[in-house]
């Protein structure tokens, strides 16, 4: 899959950083990046907003509509 089969499906990119842990998902048409560059090779320009490295995965959103709703979903209420 590359940039432009996400851009046309409106789908997000996954990125992972294998550092510390911090994921997103990036609107591949606010990058920049080449419409023909393959999905997995767009980590090698990115870089960790949390902890400033560049081990980034990057795959096809795993989550259709994001994480936040999933996290969501799943979160258990405090109890005070």
């Amino acid at each position: 899959m590359r940039i432009r089969d996400l851009i046309a499906e409106g789908k997000l990119i996954w990125a992972y950083c294998r550092t510390c842990g911090h994921e997103r998902d990036v609107d591949p048409k606010a990058l920049g990046l080449p419409p023909d560059l393959p999905v997995p090779d767009a980590g090698a320009r990115f870089v960790c907003s949390a902890c400033g490295g560049r081990e980034i995965t990057t795959r096809p959103e795993l989550y259709p509509g994001g994480l936040a709703p999933i996290r969501e979903k799943f979160r258990v209420p405090r109890v005070e």
